[in-house]
């Protein structure tokens, strides 16, 4: 899911391949959450890591992507919410694609052809629509052959202020646009990059130098304090491919608030920023943070020399915290936000935990496994 209000950005820089073996990696022991048992450690064989560039005080991670021969560059947001790869078309026309790079296909040898027509729209209002086709697509070192993408020639007035060019998926298939699409990950793995279909996120803070990685095949036990935490996906949304994990509670310093199965269902995104929470929850937490809702900015604003408390995360037993301090958001003009925002998302989904939990908390996407592992995230 994207989400543009705060300048939502992330892309992969480089990439640096190499083979590690399953028993090279001394963190591959998880912890279990309800007897679930973690079962596919033993076949992350290969690895493949690309450098995250952190911009916009962690609202932003830009990458590159070439596709065609020679290839053609992209800066391209990944999207943990969603499940498509697409670039603007250089036939692109309107405010919303001034300024990006556009694919010209007759200046690729190795173009694919067009597929079928293609459309997307995300939560925040934006909305991408053109062609499917495939071509050589690389990212960092990892080159795929015949990669299925789509050619936006169509981008509406909301991606007019955004410097990022497209968006690389990395929800399950189900999610994607046109049903059968082969998405990047499992081309990966069916090209021999990677054994299995994961990968692991790390996002670095502004305040401490900024950077992050991104693990294809795997995690990368330097950036994680402990063990990772094996939390199952629920079933209920293997169809729309989800990465959706149940909470049990969120906590705020001492004050505690129990959630159910019906209202306790999270997706963690790195399409977002911020932390998106029910808007039947939103005035108890930011109360207990210390912000006050502001009828003319319709946001909930927070001193910026506050120093709220901690809010903590619980799924099943296990807890991952996100410091008070990331909590507030400099907006400039000596003004600050919560990064707690009301949103009601629906379809069964009440959280969304983007980069603000996620620079603070390690995550391991496994499709295979159907888990996501989380531990706390160190430099």
């Amino acid at each position: 899911m994207k989400f543009l209000t705060l300048f939502l950005i992330f892309v992969i820089a480089s990439a640096n391949i190499f083979d590690v073996q399953a028993n090279d990696l001394p963190s591959l022991a998880f912890k279990r959450i309800r007897q679930f048992k973690y079962t596919s450690s033993g076949t992350l064989k290969r690895r493949n890591q690309s450098n995250l560039t952190d911009v916009g005080d962690d609202t932003a991670y830009i990458s590159t992507v070439t596709i065609g021969t020679p290839p053609q560059a992209f800066t391209c947001q990944i999207d943990t919410g969603s499940s498509d790869l697409w670039v603007p078309d250089v036939s692109c026309a309107g405010a919303g694609c001034t300024g990006k790079h556009g694919f010209s296909s007759s200046a690729s040898t190795s173009y694919g052809g067009d597929g079928v027509p293609w459309n997307i729209s995300y939560a925040d209002g934006s909305a991408a629509s053109g062609v499917t086709a495939t071509d050589i697509v690389t990212f960092g070192d990892v080159t795929l052959q015949g990669q299925q993408f789509a050619r936006a020639t169509s981008l509406n007035n909301n991606f007019q202020s955004q410097t990022f060019d497209g968006i690389i998926g990395l929800g399950g298939p189900q999610r994607a646009s046109v049903p059968g699409t082969v998405t990047p990950i499992q081309n990966m793995k069916n090209q021999g990059f990677i054994t299995a279909r994961s990968f692991g996120v790390w996002l670095g803070k502004s305040t401490e130098g900024g950077s992050g990685e991104i693990t294809f095949g795997g995690f990368d036990p330097d950036h994680i304090v402990s063990d990772l935490t094996s939390i199952p996906l629920i079933a209920s949304f293997d169809s729309t491919g989800d990465w959706a994990v149940q909470l049990s509670q969120i906590s705020i310093g001492s004050q505690n608030i129990a959630l159910t199965q019906a209202n306790g269902v999270a997706i963690l995104d790195t399409g977002s920023s911020v932390i998106f929470v029910p808007s039947t929850l939103a005035d108890q937490i930011n109360t207990a943070l210390g912000a006050v809702f502001s009828s003319q900015a319709q946001a909930y604003l927070i001193p910026c020399d506050a120093t709220p408390p901690d809010m903590a995360f619980t799924f099943g037993t296990a807890s991952f915290t996100v410091p008070g301090t990331d909590l507030v958001l400099q907006q400039g003009g000596g003004v600050c936000e919560s990064a707690i925002i009301p949103l009601d998302v629906g379809g069964g989904v009440s959280f969304l935990l983007g980069d603000t939990f996620l620079k603070n908390n390690y995550a391991y996407f496994d499709m295979d496994g159907s888990v996501i592992g989380l531990a706390q995230a160190k430099r």
